[in-house]
């Protein structure tokens, strides 16, 4: 079996059609064609579906898929340098929305410029589905905000923590946050996420009775919404140093913090492993910008197996 004709099958896996892979292999369509008829002989199964246009993969083509992966980065290990582990392929990360309009991105730029060959295809949900999604294969490595649920057989690397903070709209009054929200309609984020039952524990622990105005699924809406002079709310304080944004206040609760903690989770046995490990490090440093993503080949490891913990 061809290495050529894998890495042309994973082109037209990633790329979605036989014309966007042809442009990625530098072949001509046709050639492409011939390359996986070939590939099909190869494997005794037929793995696309030719029948609509373009052809698609079917069940037997998608079940190739990570076993494909999985041939080509071996291949590419053997002739990588002695000592030095190769970073470059694909990783399918998921990822909670706050985290794309925060840390991420700086994290991805460092790693887009020492390592050209590496692709994140990046998929957003909550952190839950996100880690379901791993548990079944569908994803490499997940940033997730805790890990309430789950988790048998991943490893859970923690990278920050954000204080949970009253925000309110910045005309409103400089009281304390209690009674900021009991004063103010309060705008909820959704107990479905995990960061939002942080939220509902913080509320009943300090025994508070907000006056729930609507519910939003994303940290970003919640903060829009505050903006604009609707309501008060409670978020984590991204501790990257990114502000809550134009007119916005951010109120700290008296005593001990309440936290969120972000973190990446994969599976150390995992193909991707290294992958994962990368990206670690570069999260960890676009938190700390004094901090170098470190080669390699001298990646910190300190896994914690994650721990199941129910969810209240």
């Amino acid at each position: 079996m061809s290495i050529r004709d894998l890495r042309t099958f994973l082109a037209i896996a990633e790329g979605g059609s036989f014309a966007v892979a042809a442009r990625a292999v530098r072949r001509t369509q046709s050639a492409v064609t011939v390359q996986m008829r070939a590939l099909e002989e190869e494997v005794g199964a037929t793995l696309f579906d030719r029948s609509r246009r373009p052809p698609l993969l079917n069940e037997a083509g998608r079940a190739l898929v990570p076993r494909a992966r999985e041939a080509v980065e071996a291949y590419d290990r053997l002739f990588q340098p002695a000592g030095e582990r190769l970073v470059e392929g694909h990783l399918r990360l998921g990822a909670v929305p706050s985290v794309v309009t925060g840390v991420l991105p700086r994290a991805l730029v460092a790693l887009r410029e020492r390592y050209p060959g590496l692709h994140v295809e990046l998929a957003m949900g909550p952190s839950k589905e996100l880690v379901e999604r791993l548990e079944r294969g569908l994803l490499d490595a997940a940033i997730v905000s805790d890990l309430l649920e789950g988790g048998a057989g991943l490893t859970w690397s923690p990278f920050a923590r954000e204080p949970l903070v009253l925000i309110a709209p910045a005309d409103a009054p400089a009281r304390k946050p209690e009674e900021l929200i009991a004063s103010y309609p309060f705008i909820r984020y959704t107990r479905q996420a995990w960061v939002g039952q942080t939220i509902d524990r913080l509320l009943k622990r300090r025994r508070l009775k907000p006056r729930e105005s609507m519910t939003l699924d994303t940290l970003e809406a919640v903060t829009t919404m505050v903006r604009h002079g609707l309501g008060v709310s409670i978020v984590p304080l991204r501790s990257s140093g990114d502000a809550p944004g134009p007119a916005i206040r951010a109120v700290h609760f008296p005593g001990a913090p309440t936290w969120r903690t972000l973190g990446l989770v994969h599976q150390p046995s995992h193909p991707k492993a290294t992958l994962a490990e990368v990206l670690l490090t570069a999260l960890k440093a676009a938190e700390d910008p004094a901090k170098p993503v470190a080669p390699p080949g001298r990646q910190p490891r300190s896994p914690k197996r994650a721990r199941p913990v129910p969810a209240t």
